[in-house]
C-alpha cells in the first residue's frame, strides 16, 4: 500500500502483487522487489506471476500433477523461472517454424512429382493415387485427386 501511495509502484501492478500468493507473503515480496529493481515491468511482471502460480499448482512440470508448495520466492529467482519461460516459448516457436518449413518444402516437392505424368501414372498402377485430404487441398486447388 505504501509503495503505491508513494508512487513507486502503479496501482494495476500492486493489485497484480497482491493477488499472487494468497497464502504466500514470499511471492509478493518477490514480485515487488522485482518490479521496483526494473528486473520485470508490466506484462512480464504478470507473466512471471502466472508462472509461478502454475508452478505452485503444478510443480516444475506439468506432468507430475501432484501440487507442490514453491519455496524461497527472492527477485532473482522469479526473474530465472520468467527468463526460462520466455526462452521455452521462443524455443517453441523456432521449432513451429521450422516444421513450417518443412511442410512448405514437402508440399513443393509433391506438386513438382504430382506434374510429372509418368511418377502419376506409375501411382495409379500401385493404387497409391489419393492423398490425405490436408495434404491434397494443399498440393492441387480444391483437394482434388490424381
Amino acid at each position: 500500500m505504501v509503495a503505491v501511495e508513494t508512487g513507486r509502484i502503479p496501482l494495476n501492478i500492486a493489485l497484480s502483487i497482491v493477488s499472487a500468493g494468497d497464502d504466500d507473503n514470499a511471492v509478493q515480496i518477490a514480485l515487488q522487489e522485482a518490479y521496483e529493481s526494473g528486473k520485470l515491468r508490466g506484462k512480464q511482471l504478470i507473466q512471471a506471476r502466472r508462472v509461478l502460480e502454475r508452478r505452485q499448482t503444478y510443480g516444475r512440470t506439468v506432468t507430475r500433477g501432484t501440487p507442490k508448495k514453491v519455496q524461497d520466492v527472492t527477485a532473482s529467482s522469479l526473474v530465472r523461472v520468467y527468463q526460462k519461460e520466455v526462452g521455452r516459448q521462443k524455443q517453441t516457436v523456432k521449432k513451429a517454424e521450422i516444421v513450417q518449413q518443412r511442410l512448405l518444402f514437402i508440399l513443393g516437392a509433391l506438386r513438382e512429382l504430382y506434374a510429372d505424368e509418368n511418377f502419376t501414372t506409375l501411382l495409379r498402377a500401385e493404387g497409391l493415387d489419393t492423398l490425405p485430404k490436408y495434404l491434397a487441398e494443399r498440393v492441387w486447388p480444391g483437394g482434388r485427386s490424381i
